[in-house]
């Protein structure tokens, strides 16, 4: 396993983190006997960082995390996330300083921990005020609950923003940014990646594998039936234009030509930014984190790089719930 330093901290964390939105009750997810299993074996190969969120299976996912980790929490870096719609009634979405406790106290309890690591803004509420939402998390990190904060995708402003209102207010700082980040998917690197290396922002992607879209199952001009595709509302809208399905294309030909499977090959890739500091992998079989481990190893020339990045097409954005325009 390798290693790497979350943002300005002196935390290692695993440069593969568990993710767990692969964890919990849909189809196309591992159910709890095989998500543990996956969650032991991670361990046993060196993975000490899980990032998991509320709203994942309803808090199953966090269940199961927190069954598993049991006796071995202070090894772990645990992330969790809050802000999308979980539960019922007129404050069961947001980050008001009543739902941030109300959702904090009950990762915890799901987690069976007294504090996570990294307590990340799932989304921007922009009916909260900013400074609302940081002196809450500055007193969940003065009292122990929460050790760092984060978020997950925003706007580059917004980054900036909830780092000068922290200077300026003398509050926590952000410490940490979890952008979708793929070869398929790249429009993070415009603003969004820089802001956080300008910043000493830890830059943690998740969906390395474009929801499954760059796993090698797919081919143009043939309708998808996979289990994933069927159930998951998010995953067809997202990919499967033609231009995805160049890199796609790409990706498979430079994978052949190294003797190597696809996923290995778009893990290399982010693998070989220095700058990122884990890639959150979602697993839903145990042979996937071997796959992942060997790419840790795999080296890729300026051609190969070239190859992977050329038939690249800028996306609409995805990840801010709403525009700032709106």
């Amino acid at each position: 396993m390798q290693y790497s330093t979350l943002g300005k901290t002196n935390v290692k964390v695993s440069r593969i983190a568990l993710g767990g939105m692969s964890f919990g009750t849909e189809p196309w997810m591992a159910p709890r006997e095989l998500s543990q299993k996956i969650i032991r074996k991670a361990m046993d190969l060196g993975v000490n960082f899980i990032d998991t969120a509320d709203v994942y299976s309803e808090g199953e996912s966090e269940r199961i995390i927190g069954d598993a980790i049991s006796g071995y929490r202070e090894e772990l870096v645990i992330a969790t996330k809050v802000g999308l719609e979980f539960g019922r009634g007129v404050n069961s979405t947001g980050l008001s300083r009543k739902r941030l406790y109300s959702q904090l106290k009950g990762s915890l309890e799901r987690l069976k921990t007294d504090y996570v690591d990294i307590y990340q803004l799932h989304r921007w509420d922009y009916g909260t005020d900013e400074l609302e939402v940081l002196s809450t998390i500055t007193d969940f990190i003065r009292n122990g609950s929460v050790r760092y904060f984060g978020a997950t995708s925003l706007y580059s402003f917004q980054i900036q923003k909830l780092h000068d209102l922290a200077v300026y207010n003398g509050l926590e700082r952000i410490t940490y940014y979890s952008p979708r980040y793929n070869l398929a998917y790249r429009e993070e690197e415009r603003e969004g990646i820089p802001v956080c290396r300008e910043l000493g922002i830890a830059i943690a992607p998740y969906s390395p594998l474009a929801r499954g879209f760059l796993s090698g199952k797919y081919r143009r001009n043939e309708k998808p039936d996979t289990v994933r595709y069927r159930t998951d509302r998010y995953f067809p809208g997202g990919y499967f234009r033609p231009e995805d399905f160049d890199v796609l294309e790409a990706l498979e030909e430079v994978a052949k030509e190294k003797g190597l499977k696809p996923p290995q090959v778009a893990l290399a890739w982010l693998f070989s930014k220095q700058w990122i500091t884990a890639v959150l992998l979602g697993v839903t079989k145990q042979e996937h984190l071997d796959d992942a481990v060997e790419a840790l190893d795999i080296t890729l020339g300026k051609d190969d790089v070239e190859a992977l990045e050329r038939p690249y097409r800028p996306h609409e954005q995805h990840g801010p719930t709403k525009s700032p325009l709106a």
